[in-house]
C-alpha cells in the first residue's frame, strides 16, 4: 500500500509499505480523508514534536475518517463495511491499523467513532480539531454579555467561534484576529462580529477601540473591556514579534480576563507579567479534548449546529502529500488541508 513517511524537516514522501496486519484487538481502516494539524506543521517545518506525531515507519495524520476493512476477532460493536472516525497515528496512508479505545478519548490515539449519517468522511475527519476547540471554549466559561478576542483564525480557532454560536453563550462580541484576509473572511462568516488583521497595526490598540474601556474603573492600569482571550498561535517563529500571550494580557479586563492558551510554541518567549499580576488575570492551557468534548462535537454536527465544510479550503491526493503539506503552511491561501488517500 501507499503511505506519506516523514523523514525530516520538509521532506515527506509517498512510498510503498507492507499493509498492515491487525491484531486480535484491532480494526483496519481504509481511509477516506485525513487532516493535516497545526502540530503537524511544527513537524513538517522545524522537526518538533514527531515522536507523538508518527506511527512507524514514520506515518504522521492523526484526525482521519475512513471504512472498516477487517475487524479483530475481540473488537465488539464494530463491523467491517462501517463509517467511522479514529483519533490515532497513522492516518496518512491507505490502510490503518487501530486500536478502539473503551472509553472515548481515553488514551489519546486510539479512539474510534461512528460517522452520522449525513456527514460526509470530508467533515468527519474534522472532528479532533473541533473537539479540541469545544473544550478551549467550555474552559474559557464564556458568561452573557461578555466579548471575546481569538487570535488565530486556522481550525482551532474557527471552531471556537463555532462552538460559542452554537451553544448559544451569549457573548456580546467576538473579535477575530489573524494574519490572513481569507480567513478572517470566513471567521466573519462563521459568526466574528469584527475582524482584525494583524498585519495592519497594533491589534491591541484596535481590540480596544473595539470593545471599549471598562467605565469609572480606578486602576492606573489600562482596562479594556476584554473578559476572555484565546490564543489559537502560540508563538510561531516565522511570525516573529510580539507574542500573542503578551497582548491577551495586555488587552484583558481587570479581575475578570482569562486567557486560554491552545497554540504550541516553536520556541521560548519573554514575557513582561507585570499586568498579569497587577489584573490578577487567569491564564489556562488547553490541550487536546476530553470524553464530553468529543461526544458533544460530534452531535453538533449530526444536528448540523456546524458546518465543517465551510473550513476546508483544500484537498489533495496522498501522491500529493509534499504539496498538501506546503500548502498547509501558507496560512494567507488555505485554512483545513485534507488529504485522500
Amino acid at each position: 500500500m501507499k503511505a506519506a513517511i516523514f523523514h525530516g524537516i520538509r521532506d515527506i514522501r509517498v512510498e510503498e509499505i507492507a499493509r498492515p496486519k491487525i491484531l486480535e484487538n484491532e480494526i483496519l481502516v481504509k481511509v477516506k480523508a485525513v487532516g493535516i494539524c497545526g502540530s503537524d506543521l511544527h513537524m513538517f517545518k522545524l522537526g518538533l514534536f514527531k515522536e507523538a506525531l508518527i506511527k512507524p515507519p514514520g506515518i504522521p495524520g492523526h484526525e482521519f475518517s475512513g471504512e472498516v476493512a477487517e475487524v479483530g476477532s475481540k473488537v465488539t460493536g464494530i463491523s467491517i463495511g462501517e463509517r467511522i472516525i479514529a483519533i490515532s497515528n497513522g492516518g496518512m496512508a491507505e490502510f490503518v491499523a487501530v486500536t478502539p479505545s473503551v472509553t472515548p478519548g481515553v488514551p489519546p490515539g486510539s479512539t474510534v467513532l461512528k460517522i452520522p449519517e449525513g456527514v460526509s468522511y470530508e467533515e468527519a475527519a474534522t472532528l479532533e480539531p473541533l473537539a479540541n476547540s469545544y473544550h478551549a471554549t467550555m474552559l474559557s466559561n464564556p458568561i452573557e454579555g461578555e466579548n471575546a478576542v481569538i487570535f488565530g483564525m486556522g481550525a482551532i480557532g474557527l471552531g471556537i467561534i463555532q462552538c460559542l454560536k452554537s451553544l448559544n453563550k451569549g457573548v456580546n462580541k467576538i473579535i477575530a484576529v489573524d494574519l490572513s484576509d481569507n480567513r478572517l473572511k470566513i471567521a466573519k462568516q462563521l459568526g466574528a462580529d469584527e475582524i482584525i488583521n494583524a498585519r495592519n497595526g497594533d491589534p491591541v490598540l484596535k481590540i480596544i477601540a473595539l470593545a471599549g474601556m471598562v467605565p469609572m474603573m480606578q486602576t492606573q492600569w489600562p482596562t479594556p473591556l476584554v473578559e476572555i482571550v484565546y490564543d489559537c498561535v502560540g508563538y510561531i517563529k516565522e511570525f516573529a514579534g510580539t507574542p500573542v500571550l503578551q497582548q491577551a494580557i495586555n488587552v484583558l479586563r481587570h479581575s475578570q480576563g482569562r486567557v486560554i492558551v491552545h497554540g504550541l510554541f516553536e520556541e521560548d518567549i519573554t514575557l513582561n507579567l507585570t499586568l498579569l499580576v497587577a489584573k490578577q488575570i487567569t491564564i489556562k492551557g488547553s490541550f487536546g479534548f476530553d470524553p464530553v468534548s468529543l461526544n458533544e462535537s460530534i452531535q453538533l454536527m449530526e444536528t448540523k449546529k456546524i458546518d465543517r465544510s465551510k473550513i476546508i479550503s483544500h484537498e489533495f491526493p496522498l501522491d500529493q502529500v509534499k504539496k498538501a503539506f506546503e500548502t498547509a503552511c501558507k496560512p494567507e491561501e488555505s485554512v483545513k488541508v485534507l488529504i485522500k488517500p
